[in-house]
């Protein structure tokens, strides 16, 4: 009986040792569970940062982009501003062109008209040296 019982005694410390050493490897199994968990919350915390950091990073994107929307339709605004006035700076051009013509056809027609006049002015003295030579001549 005490056979028995050293036996069953034996088969009982080596199930407790079993259970034991199983409880061991169970436990370090859960600290490495913990562990990984602890990473992957820490992985998704990083996710999240790193979304909420590109979701404002794309905020500032689309407003620079709305800023710089509205300061191409101000450029597209001037540029139109400035071809309006070159086109009427254009038409005064033109018209100052026909101007200068009309003008400097006048002034050739002054010139003929005084080269006229120049003509006449000479005819003229030339009368009045022959009209003043009669004169002399009558007198003496």
């Amino acid at each position: 009986s005490s056979g028995i019982n050293a036996e069953y005694g034996g088969k009982k410390m080596a199930a407790l040792e079993f259970l034991k050493n199983r409880i061991v490897i169970l436990m370090q199994e859960r600290d490495k569970a913990i562990n990984r968990a602890d990473e992957l919350q820490d992985t998704v915390q990083n996710a999240k940062d790193l979304v909420t950091k590109l979701e404002t990073d794309k905020r500032d994107l689309e407003n620079r982009l709305e800023l710089a929307d509205a300061e191409i339709d101000k450029l597209h605004e001037w540029k139109e501003q400035v071809l309006e006035e070159k086109n009427e700076l254009e038409v005064e051009v033109e018209k100052l062109r026909r101007e200068n013509d009309s003008l400097q056809n006048a002034i050739d027609t002054f010139e003929v008209a005084f080269e006229y006049k120049d003509q006449e002015i000479g005819e003229l003295e030339k009368q009045i040296e022959e009209f003043n030579q009669e004169m002399d001549d009558l007198a003496s």
